[in-house]
């Protein structure tokens, strides 16, 4: 999972080096600009989804795997994508690019999150039968910002995902509590002392999580504002424990 993509055709070898199943790509380019690239270095399927035709949320496969757009797909919550991750096993995956407040979305979406305020509706797919359930992408947000009465508290959006099953791939594999994370996702304006952790994982099952690594600011900041996150995860047991 790779959670920035600005420019990505020009920089798709770097993607290719981190040899995902499943890279989700915020801030990506639509596929005119981007399929070939992408398919340069073996992506089966492509999806994507904006207003913008240089900035948008991206998801592609690699590989064995497919992705196809569940029919629970609603634009009014920008952007929120719910996708089918057929191969080997099957994943059901809600890519996110959290806009905060922007966007012709819902009013209550850009008010509250589109995340959190898309969450019920798409309870039912999230819940569906698959391997494991994932959501994944930048949510432009952090504990550090919540405040009493605040309409978009991340903690408040932790919770309710912990109350629909889910954790944090970082956080349960590392031990770090929210808000206390050591290595950043975003390097606002390019700085190495201006750090955010703002990119996330959350999974149904946390005895998938087999390894997390965030990528450092010597090896990134020349490519992006913010750094990459690999997570590994063993999907091999279903949720009811059969193979």
């Amino acid at each position: 999972e790779w959670n920035v993509a600005m420019s990505l055709h020009k920089k798709a070898h770097l993607l290719s080096d981190l040899e995902p199943t499943i890279a989700v790509l915020p801030e990506s380019a639509n596929t005119e600009r981007t399929r070939n690239a992408l398919r340069d270095i073996g992506a089966t399927s492509i999806r994507w989804i904006g207003t913008n035709p240089n900035k948008g949320l991206l998801a592609a496969s690699f590989g064995e795997w497919q992705l196809d757009v569940d029919a629970s797909y609603d634009p009014g919550y920008q952007w929120v994508l719910p996708l089918h991750l057929s191969g080997p096993r099957h994943l059901r995956v809600l890519a996110v690019w959290e806009m905060d407040r922007r966007g012709t979305g819902y009013p209550e979406a850009r008010q509250r999150g589109s995340v959190r305020v898309a969450l019920p509706h798409y309870a039912d797919f999230l819940a569906g039968d698959a391997d494991l359930s994932l959501i994944s992408g930048d949510f432009n947000a952090s504990v550090i910002w919540d405040k009493p009465g605040k309409l978009r508290n991340f903690g408040d959006l932790n919770r309710e995902l912990q109350y629909r099953g889910f954790v944090s791939v970082y956080h349960h594999h590392h031990g770090w509590s929210l808000g206390a994370e050591p290595d950043p996702t975003l390097w606002w304006r390019r700085k190495e002392d201006a750090t955010y952790h703002i990119d996330y994982t959350f999974v149904s099952r946390p005895d998938a999580i087999k390894n997390v690594v965030t990528g450092s600011f010597s090896d990134w900041i020349a490519y992006s504002d913010h750094s990459p996150t690999i997570v590994d995860l063993d999907v091999s047991c279903s949720q009811d424990g059969t193979r």
